[in-house]
């Protein structure tokens, strides 16, 4: 047995078994005696888990198997890549290099509501707080871990908040990388990185202080590992077990849509095991099982102190009793579609080409291999499946963790499509056409990226026009979505209104008011009647547009 997995699982066990829960959850409760009772449940159930884990990793290396008969669960179509050349490594250093360089520029402009939410609400938490509190969907528990580690650091501020979502970034580049090397040459693999790293929509959500970089990364990492498993001959010990286990466990605590992603890996090795039944592939037919049952036992333990507030949050409904177009099948793929054509050159006109290209890569990869394409495709219908029956907002941003299969599917695609001149051209032209595609396709989208360096909603600007505009003894509002931020982060002496009633006294005891209000498509579900009397009584003075689609902040004024 490896001596390795061996210590790790008594220490496992010895945690599980010394943690004095009263003492632990006192310490984590810092003095709140409200929180004791909830955090010792808490503590518990963590020493469970820290013993199934331990237990689980003992069973696992003592009962690997290490004689037999040894075959692939897939026999093709999956590579088993060689060391990179020096001339790769270099390429993709350089990559990495611009990656960052790109993600920097305008790191701390415009916050958007969901960002300013993680920096007040998590990020000047005390770390014992953070990891214990689980009471919103905008809690992204490892990166607000991330956050508030960068706040200690570096003090607080807008770019501090966003550094790790830069960095998390910038790593998913490499994971792009190494992921595409299972699949595709190592031209593709290369061509795959770097239009990840001049990506408009990618340097976005890099300066996105949320979790779907980690996300896209360690989704990256754990489908790599998982083709790895499928496509493994002779296996040595659990380490790649672990490995897949540990990735996709870190997805999890990022944000819970990579369960969807672990949902596709379990039906892909389940079509594997199908497909290999004519052949004896001896052992490996149980590994990526046993690979998706150690992910979840250590998601359960990452889990375990907010587990109940996790379970809670997660199924408690979105604007509950509010009707909006975003629980709207057509507005996601009218706003997806909105949303690429914005980071593209060329807009509709390249999104259209572009499908058509995309297709040819996703029928080059169903010849290739259909455990790769499943691993591509999967993840993304079983989320679709999953937000439509639980009736949950359908954005896009849910799906980015697949962005960079869509991107190796898109790079497959300029090479098929480069493939359709054989007629005319030999294959070396071939191959230089390709190549010259996928460069002209790297520096047009490279020319997007200044585009993601704007605010994302500009709440900052929409308080320096209302300053400079308003009167001594005028009135400024906020309603619903506008309320936290100027509240909490800018500490602008606003009024909050929750109510219709509220705005009408505010307006009777003044000569002018001002409304600031963002996102008028969830003001008019969460707030009708404040929208109903602002669309009759007020006329609006300003918009304050941003990166974030259909999230502008409006500034409406009324005079009595």
């Amino acid at each position: 047995m490896s001596k390795t997995v061996v210590v790790t699982s008594l220490a496992l066990l010895a945690a599980a078994a010394l943690l004095p829960a009263g003492a632990t959850a006192e310490w984590l409760a810092a003095g709140n005696a409200e929180r004791v009772d909830a955090l010792r449940s808490g503590v518990q159930t963590l020493r469970v888990a820290l013993a199934a884990l331990g237990a689980l990793l003992l069973a696992l290396e003592r009962f690997a198997p290490r004689t037999g008969t040894f075959e692939p669960l897939v026999a093709s179509g999956l590579h088993e890549p060689r060391r990179p050349s020096g001339r790769s490594l270099a390429a993709i250093g350089a990559l990495l290099v611009i990656a960052l360089g790109l993600r920097l520029p305008a790191l701390g402009v415009g916050l958007s509501f969901d960002e300013i939410d993680t920096l007040v609400h998590y990020a000047r938490l005390p770390l014992a707080r953070v990891v214990t509190t689980f009471d919103s969907q905008n809690q992204h528990l490892l990166y607000s871990v991330l956050a508030r580690i960068s706040f200690v650091a570096f003090g607080e501020s807008a770019w501090a908040v966003r550094l790790p979502a830069v960095l998390l970034g910038v790593a998913s580049v490499f994971a792009m990388y190494r992921f595409a090397r299972r699949v595709a040459s190592e031209r593709e693999a290369l061509f795959a990185a770097a239009l990840l790293a001049v990506s408009h929509h990618h340097v976005w959500f890099s300066q996105n202080a949320r979790g779907y970089t980690g996300l896209l990364l360690y989704t990256l990492l754990g489908s790599e590992a998982f083709l790895r498993l499928l496509s493994a001959r002779e296996p040595r010990g659990i380490g790649a077990l672990v490995e897949y286990g540990l990735w996709m466990a870190l997805a999890t605590l990022t944000h819970a849509t990579a369960v969807f992603a672990v949902a596709a890996h379990g039906l892909v090795a389940l079509g594997a095991l199908v497909a290999s039944r004519p052949r004896a592939v001896g052992p490996n037919r149980t590994r990526p099982l046993l690979a998706l049952v150690l992910a979840g036992a250590i998601s359960f333990a990452l889990h375990a102190l907010v587990l109940p507030q996790f379970v809670a949050t997660l199924l408690a409904p979105t604007m509950p009793g509010a009707q909006t177009e975003w629980k709207d099948p057509l507005w996601l793929v009218t706003e997806t579609l909105s949303g690429l054509a914005r980071g593209i050159p060329g807009g509709f006109v390249t999104l259209a080409l572009g499908s058509a290209v995309a297709l040819l890569g996703v029928v080059s990869y169903a010849r290739q291999s259909l455990a790769a394409l499943g691993t591509f495709l999967l993840g993304t219908l079983i989320t679709i499946a999953a937000l439509l029956a639980t009736k949950h907002n359908l954005w896009p941003r849910m799906f980015f963790f697949s962005a960079g299969f869509f991107v190796l599917i898109a790079v497959r695609g300029v090479v098929e499509a480069a493939g359709l001149l054989r007629r005319w051209l030999d294959p070396a032209r071939i191959s230089t056409f390709a190549g010259a595609g996928l460069a002209a396709t790297c520096l047009a989208s490279l020319w997007t990226v200044p585009g993601a360096w704007r605010p994302k909603q500009d709440f900052e600007g929409a308080r320096a026009f209302v300053e400079t505009s308003r009167a001594p003894g005028d009135a400024v509002a906020t309603v619903d979505m506008t309320v936290m931020p100027y509240a909490d982060f800018y500490t602008a002496p606003w009024t909050p209104v929750d109510n219709v009633e509220a705005l009408q006294a505010l307006e009777s005891a003044h000569a002018r008011t001002w409304v600031v209000y963002s996102t008028p498509t969830r003001m008019r579900a969460a707030q009708p009647q404040i929208w109903e009397h602002l669309q009759l009584h007020y006329r609006v003075a300003e918009t304050f547009w941003g990166t974030l689609g259909g999230s502008e902040i409006v500034v409406a004024v009324r005079e009595r």
